[in-house]
């Protein structure tokens, strides 16, 4: 079309990078896109990085700027044109850009239901003089035809021409100017067709299944076609993105050199199983995360990242070549080859998973030798330990065993658990998430055997263990020693048989010494038992007495376990009802009675209570 291949007001070729070739001192490619030598700051693109501007309308002001093409003044003050580089000062901060070249963004609404061509030969035709259109395309979402100039004396022009430019039957042409840093760069469906065939059949090879995207941007064939590649900007990438994935999925060799990326977020979505090779020489690539965008192509062996600035020498980290290796690795394993450097192998591990069997779950760990010892020495040891004083376990510990105790708080259960109160306890407890003091830790863990039993005979409340609820686990049997846990639950009856129940787990170290096994480490952790371990718990039964007639003390006790003034045939027809009213069979319905004094109504709402928490086992209702 004739409107593209106008000469350009300087006589020199433009594209829709804001910064030409002839802008550049140093690198052509390197320093695209900047008017001086600061960094292209290195960020995961957000959705306003293809939003050069707010589009206005062009019929408040006579210009577009606050410059015309042959002055330099802008809002009184005088712009230097020299190219020498200057330092910038942080209340001049906006003078920095005046060097750089400028843009305007032509916005037309109703060039999409016009025709594309249509509005721009009318527009060469009316205008007075010639300009040079930059990437021209239809918005997919407004339908609004959009192109860039890089001349104010263009942009004053088309902004006269608004609404005085009539198309045939269609009435006049709303034409919006605004000012931008840079052209953005969008591909509508017939600049997206055109870009597609050149690229499938020019750029890719068939037979090498090689794909050649590098210096998009210098390419003239797509400037003849209106397209100036920028594979710096986001919305770009992601139409290039698309058009690889569609059509040329089989590339196994991929290059983009010196194309001015800056990142590599939007590749991220680059699906090539097949991809072998991919150079970004010759770019702007900065950070090493950049590359974990492209950890999805498994295949990939061999990168080159060479002219970047994250190689370079000059790289303010000054990363060693060994470092600069292992980070990439890190990044993407699979690689082998970086540039002209070979990756060395990553060590590993041969397994061979077929010979690998894990072992079935148990519900405890007890070794096949040490059970008889551990039933006995656990039964002996709760036996002594449950009897009021607790003199006999004297001969249990070593001269020089240690013992702690941490009380766990029930805050943060995911369980329900009773709100019992531990007492003067409490403090004796080394519970290290909340002592942090070390003096007091050194003080709470107690050393040696008169120390250790002075503390659990006189500090300790008087317990009733439940042999049924233990759960005991071998964690080590060597050098003559066995450590293993004891899980369970024991109630404390210093004030009677319905004192709180707690839920334990007492880690021993034992010892064989010349004197027997002896317990020369002694740990335990409690916390409050839920409201199903309590309602499972097997109530403590009295000692009986030696003499035929119980003792007062004893008649009292049994009255309060049998229930207050209840003989056995009226203690039987209240089981027999709350078994049958709470379905729960005949052991639970006792056992419910009882936790409450045989008080049926307490009983009832207890129940009724543990039902709606889900409390209450499921065994509870299984009836023989």
């Amino acid at each position: 079309m004739s409107y593209r291949n106008y000469p350009s007001r300087e006589g020199g070729r433009h594209h829709t990078d804001p910064t030409s070739s002839r802008f550049n001192t140093k690198s052509k490619y390197h320093q695209r896109g900047r008017g001086t030598n600061r960094p292209v700051p290195n960020r995961r693109p957000t959705a306003g990085d293809d939003l050069d501007g707010i589009t206005v309308s062009i019929g408040r002001n006579l210009t577009t700027g606050g410059i015309d093409s042959q002055g330099s003044s802008i809002r009184g003050r005088i712009v230097s044109r020299s190219h020498a580089p200057q330092q910038i000062h942080p209340s001049r901060m906006n003078d920095r850009d005046h060097n750089q070249p400028r843009w305007w963004r032509i916005s037309i609404p109703q060039a999409g239901a016009i025709g594309k061509e249509r509005v721009m030969s009318t527009l060469k035709v009316n205008c007075l003089r010639q300009f040079q259109p930059y990437h021209y395309f239809i918005d997919r979402d407004t339908n609004t035809g959009v192109f860039f100039v890089n001349s104010q004396q263009d942009a004053d022009m088309l902004k006269r021409a608004n609404r005085k430019i009539e198309v045939q039957n269609l009435g006049t042409l709303n034409i919006m100017v605004s000012q931008t840093s840079s052209p953005v760069p969008l591909l509508d469906e017939d600049l997206r067709r055109h870009f597609r065939d050149y690229i499938c059949n020019r750029r890719f090879n068939a037979q090498t299944f090689q794909l050649n995207l590098s210096n998009l941007v210098d390419d003239e064939e797509l400037s003849a076609l209106g397209i100036y590649p920028q594979l710096n900007k986001q919305a770009f990438v992601r139409d290039v993105v698309d058009i690889i994935n569609k059509n040329l999925h089989m590339t196994r060799q991929l290059d983009l050199g010196s194309n001015n990326i800056s990142n590599l977020y939007e590749f991220r979505n680059l699906q090539l199983n097949n991809l072998e090779q991919l150079s970004l020489a010759s770019n702007q690539l900065r950070a090493f995360e950049e590359l974990v965008h492209l950890k999805q192509l498994t295949h990939l062996t061999h990168l080159f990242l060479k002219d970047n600035p994250l190689t370079s020498s000059n790289n303010k980290r000054s990363v060693s070549r060994n470092d600069l290796i292992s980070t990439i690795q890190q990044k993407l394993p699979q690689l082998k080859r970086v540039d002209d450097i070979d990756l060395p192998t990553k060590i590993g591990f041969g397994v061979d998973n077929a010979i690998i069997h894990l072992p079935k779950t148990a519900p405890h760990c007890v070794p096949q030798e040490m059970q008889t010892f551990l039933a006995k020495f656990i039964d002996e040891y709760y036996r002594l330990f449950d009897t009021r004083g607790r003199s006999e376990l004297h001969a249990c510990y070593h001269d020089s065993c240690m013992f702690s105790l941490c009380i766990a708080p029930t805050e943060s259960s995911i369980v329900p658990t009773k709100s019992y109160k531990y007492g003067p306890l409490i403090y004796d407890s080394r519970n290290l998430k909340k002592i942090f003091d070390d003096n007091k830790r050194a003080i709470l863990l107690r050393h040696g055997k008169t120390d250790v039993l002075d503390f659990l005979r006189i500090k300790f409340p008087l317990t009733k263990h439940d042999g049924k609820s233990f759960h005991v686990d071998v964690f080590s049997t060597a050098n003559n020693r066995a450590i293993f846990t004891v899980n369970g639950l024991y109630r404390e009856i210093d004030q009677g048989i319905n004192g709180p129940v707690r839920s334990f787990q007492r880690t021993f170290t034992c010892s064989q010494t010349s004197s027997g096994v002896l317990i020369v480490a002694d740990h335990i952790m409690i916390i409050n038992a839920t409201d199903s371990q309590v309602l499972n718990m097997t109530r403590p039964t009295p000692p009986a007495s030696s003499s035929t007639e119980p003792s007062s003390s004893s008649s009292r006790t049994m009255e309060s376990q049998n229930g207050p003034g209840l003989s056995i045939e009226m203690q039987t027809q209240m089981i027999q009802k709350f078994s049958q009213q709470s379905g729960m069979n005949i052991e639970y319905s006792k056992l419910c009675l009882a936790e409450n004094d045989w008080n049926y109504e307490k009983a009832a709402q207890k129940f009724q209570e543990c039902q709606k928490m889900n409390l209450i086992p499921p065994e509870a209702f299984t009836k023989p």
